[in-house]
């Protein structure tokens, strides 16, 4: 318990710094801002991105045992590179399904162009893409760690469900008016796919002796 204590002592601590260090950036330069608006386009956006709820992919990202994540990450990386945009006017390598099989590498990049985005558009972006990317392989490596002790598994846990959601807030927060976020059969399907995959998991794990 005093681990996750420290833990998260630790990441209020990041917050204040990020939040201080963005009252640094400065709009008082119209020069400025388009110097840094140009830096941004060459390293370069996005103009589309998947709509979820933050709170619903949090759900979901729980009751499929965190494998909602997956599909997550194919529909961002669909939307995101059939809208990225950058001065030299290249694409993104590799397709959004070997991304999103990659989601444990590829996530540092979406996370880096999502505050790219917010950034050029004025709007708060997240903190570092280290940081969140780190927070969610590590997360996750957390939880299947048996000589861990419980609390800090549960934070890793906490910081693996947590990564997805701020950034979907910070995606959400980009336009004035969110679109229509009913919830999508592929969704439901994907759900239902995670619940059958997590059954025969278990299931092997109870012939192998594993539980």
């Amino acid at each position: 318990m005093d681990r996750l204590l420290s833990i998260l002592l630790g990441i209020a601590i990041l917050y204040v710094f990020y939040a201080l260090g963005i009252k640094k950036w400065d709009y008082t330069s119209q020069a400025k801002r388009d110097e840094e608006k140009e830096r941004l386009k060459k390293a370069g956006l996005s103009t589309r991105y998947y709509f979820i709820p933050e709170k619903r992919l949090l759900l979901f990202n729980i009751i499929s045992g965190g494998l909602f994540l997956f599909y997550w990450s194919f529909k961002q990386w669909q939307a995101v590179t059939a809208g990225f945009k950058n001065t030299d006017g290249t694409s993104l390598k590799y397709p959004p399904w070997l991304r999103a099989v990659c989601t444990f590498l590829s996530f540092y990049q979406l996370n880096a162009i999502i505050n790219r985005t917010c950034r050029y558009m004025r709007k708060r972006p997240t903190l570092s893409p280290v940081f969140w990317g780190t927070a969610l392989w590590a997360g996750f490596a957390a939880v299947w760690v048996p000589a861990l002790p419980t609390g800090g598994r549960i934070a890793g846990a906490l910081f693996f469900i947590l990564a997805p959601y701020v950034l979907q807030r910070r995606i959400n927060a980009l336009p004035k008016e969110l679109p229509p976020t009913r919830v999508k059969l592929p969704e439901i399907l994907w759900l239902l796919f995670c619940w059958a995959a997590l059954a025969g998991i278990g299931l092997l794990c109870k012939r192998l002796g594993l539980m």
